[in-house]
């Protein structure tokens, strides 16, 4: 059977050594004791504090379990906050439904079509084009729709070059 002196040997670890144990660098652990980690010896005056691995895991993994309830209760109460944040903008007219806001575009895009393919016959009763200049006006004004009808609104991403060598 081992000496209890074996035993508890391993258990005292320099902060470098519980900083690989934890997982985080050594100043962390230098963090986690001022923040009320339990230390066998604190260091000083080129002395090296010394650790009971087996005391500090424990209360480290107690804190984390804390933290990851406390971070989850953080989370639900932003999110709660954030969406009645939304609901209060959209109740005062600041923020509009995604539907509405589509149905408003599809009217202003019909409103400016007609507008468009107006354009040419309004361009000849001004005196500003003559009849047989109106059907090019015309065909121009319908590139121009087909064209705003082919705009994206996901930029399309541009093709990737051959590295030269």
């Amino acid at each position: 059977m081992p000496d209890v002196s074996e035993l508890t040997a391993w258990k005292v670890v320099t902060r470098q050594q519980l900083g690989e144990l934890m997982g985080v660098h050594p100043d962390t652990v230098t963090d986690y004791v001022r923040q009320g980690m339990p230390t066998i010896t604190t260091g000083g005056r080129g002395k090296e504090s010394q650790y009971d691995a087996v005391a500090c895991l424990e209360w480290w993994r107690a804190r984390q379990g804390k933290n990851r309830k406390e971070a989850a209760q953080a989370r639900a109460y932003e999110a709660s906050a954030s969406l009645n944040e939304l609901k209060l903008q959209q109740e005062s007219g600041a923020l509009w439904p995604k539907e509405a806001i589509i149905l408003a575009g599809q009217a202003v895009q019909k409103q400016w079509s007609t507008t468009v393919r107006a354009l040419p016959r309004r361009m000849t009763h001004a005196g500003i084009i003559g009849r047989q200049q109106e059907p090019a006006v015309a065909a121009l004004c319908t590139d121009l729709l087909r064209e705003i009808a082919a705009w994206s609104p996901v930029p399309e991403k541009p093709a990737r070059r051959k590295a030269k060598r």
